[in-house]
């Protein structure tokens, strides 16, 4: 699908930011993304405004599960580094096995609502 049609939004710097780590969690370019999401949208307008109010609000807790996730691998990223270094750091198996548990648990709900 080749898309030829230009419109502008606007977004604070927070909101964008939020969509370019989705879009990019997504495999997908920002504008792609905008232009997914908002066709998703104004296709569900035909059903309930609950079941769109609900989305939209799995879909929020979703970014902010998933901002979360980046913030917690850039602390495994530090603790790596002091590993690496020879240093030593308490309940490691136990962080990363939560982090990665949590983040199974984020895909598969994303996945479930891109289905629905």
């Amino acid at each position: 699908m080749h898309r030829d049609q230009v419109r502008s939004v606007r977004l604070t710097q927070d909101e964008l930011d939020t969509v370019k780590r989705a879009a990019e969690s997504a495999g997908l370019k920002t504008a792609g993304f905008i232009a997914d999401a908002a066709v998703a949208v104004a296709q569900a307008q035909g059903s309930s405004k609950a079941w769109l109010l609900d989305q939209r609000g799995r879909v929020e807790e979703l970014m902010a599960a998933s901002a979360q996730l980046a913030r917690v691998g850039n602390n495994l990223n530090q603790i790596a580094r002091i590993l690496n270094s020879g240093g030593h750091v308490d309940g490691v198996d136990e962080a990363v096995a939560r982090v990665l548990r949590a983040a199974v648990r984020v895909e598969d709900a994303a996945i479930e609502i891109a289905r629905r």
